[in-house]
């Protein structure tokens, strides 16, 4: 049996598919599963992972597991509460006895400060590393590919993406579904020993520039733009969006990280670390996808207000 936590979320999701389609047995945890039959053969746990008990339960007698501090923009104290988790997470380890872990981190897991809300996965790096006996491996991808999907409201109605990064600063960016078959990989052979760490930095380093151009090109808007704005902007945004101003606070930090360097000075590229999926193809599938649902809705909600206002 292996367990996948946040089994409804962008990694944990094609984590759980995959192990499934492939006949393993599977554990799956999440606070909810809106759609069930997508986990069809799994032993489904709905609960909190600030649970011992319910950690317990979900990780008594599985041979592996893959674990990660489910995230909550609206937490007040952002490092608080993933420590908080991540005690739990690793009190529950050890309380069973498991042997082999794939535990979500982040790239800039290794640096002390300036980081934002990398700063929990570094502390529960630590929490983990601690545990007598665990075999584990740290995986710390960059960015996700998938956030920017939340940006595509803004492309609809203003032709822009908007961030704190400089349009031409160095990014590194990961599709979720490379970060899920290396975690599936490693679940399903978990031949590793002791602490190890592995980078998931995509295929190539990017700029917002080049990335508002690949999208902008997929979705027939070749006049998309990235527009630079100041901190309070993008944060009064963030908390508009119903965000906590702690976790906006952290994000920011993160930015800033991405921006100056900081982030990508703890690792390097190389043939190992960069994973298969392009910013191109990921722009003409998953991206737009979503981009096409979304004006589908747009268009669904005009043409019931036109119908509304013409038959009062």
């Amino acid at each position: 049996m292996i367990l996948v936590m946040g089994a409804t979320g962008h990694v944990g999701s094609k984590i759980a598919t995959e192990l499934l389609s492939h006949g393993h047995e599977v554990r799956v945890l999440a606070r909810h599963f809106p759609d069930p039959e997508k986990f069809y053969g799994a032993d489904i746990i709905e609960g909190d992972a600030n649970s011992v008990d319910t950690m317990i339960h979900a990780l008594k007698g599985c041979s592996a597991a893959f674990v990660m501090i489910p995230p909550d923009a609206k937490t007040i104290e952002q490092r608080f509460y993933a420590n908080k988790i991540g005690e739990v997470i690793a009190e529950a380890i050890e309380e069973v006895g498991l042997k082999h872990v794939v535990n979500l981190s982040s790239a800039g897991a290794d640096l002390e400060s300036g980081t934002g809300p990398v700063l929990g996965l570094h502390d529960q790096e630590s929490r983990l590393n601690d545990i007598a006996g665990l075999n584990i491996v740290h995986l710390r991808p960059a960015f996700y590919m998938e956030n920017l999907v939340m940006e595509i409201p803004t492309i609809i109605a203003m032709d822009k993406i908007f961030g704190i990064i400089p349009e031409d600063a160095p990014v590194d960016m990961v599709a979720t579904k490379d970060i899920a078959a290396r975690a599936v990989f490693l679940l399903t052979n978990p031949t590793f020993r002791s602490h190890n760490i592995e980078y998931l930095l995509g295929e190539r380093t990017l700029t917002y520039r080049e990335i508002a151009r690949v999208l902008g090109q997929t979705i027939g808007k070749p006049t998309l733009e990235y527009a630079e704005v100041p901190d309070v902007e993008l944060k009064n945004y963030m908390i508009g969006a119903g965000m906590s101003e702690s976790m906006a606070n952290a994000l920011l930090e993160l930015d800033h990280a991405a921006s100056n360097g900081l982030l990508a000075s703890s690792y390097a590229r190389d043939k190992e670390n960069s994973t298969v999926t392009s910013i191109e193809k990921f722009a003409r599938t998953t991206f737009l996808d979503a981009y096409n649902q979304a004006l589908t809705a747009q268009n669904s909600r005009r043409s019931s207000s036109s119908s509304f206002e013409a038959h009062p």
